[in-house]
């Protein structure tokens, strides 16, 4: 959509060649300082709508409300809202942003990105002024970070993902924890350089993390490596038996049937126990609190939260091997984990987070089962 009344830009919304979309009309009287591109998109058996905005004086939610909740499939909101509140880290609130937070506590979207800036002005200064919003009934498969490379630009871009568009193979990834902590001990005993330090310890990691590429197939998200052998020896003695006729292949095919059957049942079960463990158990969700109180408690340094992919990590072992996915991929595609827990150096990573948050959130949050 062409800029009309002034020089430079517009907005683009592009798809990919096995996708097809249409432009979606907004109706909106032509608007200086509103631009809004909706396109209804098409791709294989899913159906979603992305909005593409950009407001230079400012968002005006009264405007374009009533037009963001007329969709009944879901929505991707993008685009440079030009509006500062601490909701997403501003020190400040600009003048159309009180009324944007209230819509969006009040609608049925998420914010997916509330912690990294966005821009950054020539003078050194940075703040968060490009907003991702999507439907609420998708934000548990969507993932936003934002790149590290400006490409030359004032603005970051902003990556986001959608987990069921997804097609890539499946990953089992195992962790040797053990050596690895056997082997880092080795490497911090040795005289080593300081410099050398990291690549030797990512190198230690790196050779103790493997990755099991599964069959491009839906798998469920608790699909571990116990349950993907196991149906491997179940479909390979059943095939053996089917071809020789053997009673003990075909026992043996009972047997890891019967194998198949537990670890599914285990694996689904503690899956679901790990999504209800902190509400169900108010020993823990008090702990959950505690810690959201010291993060944002001024006077206690301690920080215990990782902020990943707008996900802030709690549990220990998901914290560690969110390490180990950090210093075993060269790709460094996704979002860096902050390594500095200073909260005089590092800003980014101690936004406060507001208890009235968390309540809201829990109340937004609908029951469901796996």
């Amino acid at each position: 959509m062409d800029r009309q009344g002034r020089p430079g830009g517009g907005l683009l919304t592009a798809i990919p060649k096995n996708a097809s979309g249409r432009i979606i009309p907004t109706g909106f009287s032509h608007n200086f300082n509103q631009e809004i591109l909706a396109v209804e998109v098409h791709f294989k058996d899913f159906h979603f709508i992305i909005i593409n905005l950009y407001a230079p004086q400012g968002l005006n939610i009264d405007n374009v409300k009533y037009f963001f909740d007329s969709f009944s499939i879901p929505v991707f909101i993008f685009g440079d809202f030009n509006l500062h509140h601490p909701f997403w880290g501003s020190n400040r609130s600009s003048p159309l942003s009180n009324d944007f937070v209230e819509w969006l506590q009040n609608s049925s979207f998420i914010l997916l990105n509330s912690s990294n800036p966005t821009y950054a002005a020539y003078t050194g200064s940075a703040s968060l002024l490009d907003l991702s919003i999507c439907s609420a009934s998708i934000s548990h498969a969507v993932d936003c970070y934002v790149s590290e490379s400006n490409f030359e630009s004032d603005h970051y871009p902003v990556i986001i993902t959608w987990s069921i568009l997804d097609h890539t193979p499946k990953k089992i990834k195992s962790i040797d924890w053990n050596r690895i902590m056997s082997n880092s001990a080795t490497v911090l005993n040795t005289n080593t350089r300081l410099n050398a330090l990291t690549s030797k310890i990512s190198e230690v990691i790196r050779n103790n993390t493997k990755i099991m590429t599964l069959p491009a197939k839906n798998y469920p998200p608790w699909w571990n490596l116990s349950c993907h052998n196991f149906q491997k020896l179940k479909i390979f003695f059943r095939k053996r038996a089917l071809r020789l006729i053997s009673e003990s292949d075909w026992m043996k095919h009972k047997k890891y049937a019967a194998k198949l059957r537990f670890h599914i049942k285990k694996a689904s079960r503690n899956y679901w126990d790990k999504i209800c463990n902190i509400t169900k158990n108010p020993r823990m969700f008090y702990s959950m609190l505690n810690r959201i109180y010291n993060h944002t408690n001024q006077e206690i340094n301690t920080v215990n939260l990782i902020l990943n992919n707008n996900h802030y990590i709690s549990n220990p072992v998901q914290q560690s091997n969110l390490f180990a996915d950090f210093f075993s991929d060269n790709s460094m595609k996704h979002e860096p984990i902050p390594l500095d827990y200073c909260e005089d150096c590092n800003s980014n990573l101690n936004i406060p987070i507001h208890i009235q948050e968390v309540r809201q959130a829990i109340q937004k949050t609908r029951n469901s089962t796996p």
